[in-house]
């Protein structure tokens, strides 16, 4: 029997047990069981809408329709899992996180976990005391196949919208940029594309219209940039001042005179004292205007 459940608790509240009932798995849940699935225990989403071979079938739904709770075709979640995160914090209402705004949060591939977006995750492993020690992989974006609409709680294939007929949301998608391939999605006022030869997405109208990709550098530079210096794969590497990932950086970076980058803010730091690169020990910028 399908067992019904009260909607998920606030996210302050202590997380319940499971009952008797629902801690009874079915004879076929070693067939059915997801391999994002963690060990029982936690809350079901609202409803549960699963991508197979012969389309998007629901699965589950509190209130009655779908799998009894006790299958592990049902996957369970912490109060604070489901429970709404928003991009304005205190004033809770735009949804999203700090990093942006967004109406979902992604699953994540190996342990089925719910963060709003992978630098979330991110924050999330560098604490002290991870999930109660089990420590997630990165988040890998590109293998992202599901998602849970924060206005719902819908768990659903990785689409733009909501596929819950009942939801709030009406329609509505999730951002107003959304990418299929690196399932990022944005809702803010910046523009955004997706390039092909770097395989993720920048900050800009688009190949063509205000940037253009540097084979030999593998970037996208502006067109702006005039005095472009090539060195092969120079974002692949990390950033020299804080050592992190330039490629993956949604921080602004900085290019110097001599083609080698930093972020903007190192830059801003390391220009006060210094004006050499610290790779190549050239000077930073043009210093005519300082020497005789």
């Amino acid at each position: 029997p399908v067992v019904r459940v009260n909607p998920p608790p606030q996210a302050s509240e202590a997380l319940p047990l499971l009952t008797q009932q629902q801690q009874q798995v079915s004879p076929n849940s070693a067939t059915n069981r997801d391999p994002q699935q963690r060990p029982r225990g936690g809350l079901p989403p609202a409803a549960y809408y699963k991508k197979t071979n012969s389309g998007v079938n629901l699965v589950w739904k509190n209130g009655g329709t779908g799998v009894a709770l006790g299958d592990d075709s049902v996957p369970l979640f912490s109060a604070t899992e489901l429970a709404p995160t928003f991009h304005d914090g205190a004033a809770g209402a735009v949804l999203g996180c700090p990093h942006y705004a967004r109406a979902a949060k992604l699953r994540h591939p190996q342990s089925g976990r719910l963060y709003t977006c992978r630098l979330c995750c991110d924050q999330a492993r560098e604490l002290p005391t991870f999930r109660g020690g089990t420590q997630d992989e990165k988040l890998d974006r590109y293998a992202v196949s599901e998602v849970m609409c924060m206005v719902c709680n819908t768990l659903q294939p990785a689409e733009d919208r909501c596929i819950n007929p009942d939801c709030e949301s009406n329609g509505k998608p999730f951002a107003k940029y959304f990418c299929r391939i690196c399932h990022l999605y944005d809702d803010g006022s910046r523009p955004i594309f997706h390039c092909p030869y770097c395989n993720t997405c920048r900050l800009g109208l688009g190949l063509g219209i205000d940037f253009r990709h540097c084979m030999r550098c593998n970037a996208c530079v502006s067109l702006d940039d005039k005095e472009h210096q090539c060195i092969p794969q120079k974002l692949q590497g990390t950033c020299p001042i804080c050592h992190d990932s330039l490629f993956q950086s949604t921080e602004p970076l900085r290019g110097l005179k001599c083609g080698h980058v930093m972020h903007m803010a190192c830059f801003t730091q390391y220009r006060n004292t210094s004006y050499t690169c610290p790779l190549c020990t050239r000077s930073m910028e043009d210093m005519k205007d300082h020497f005789a």
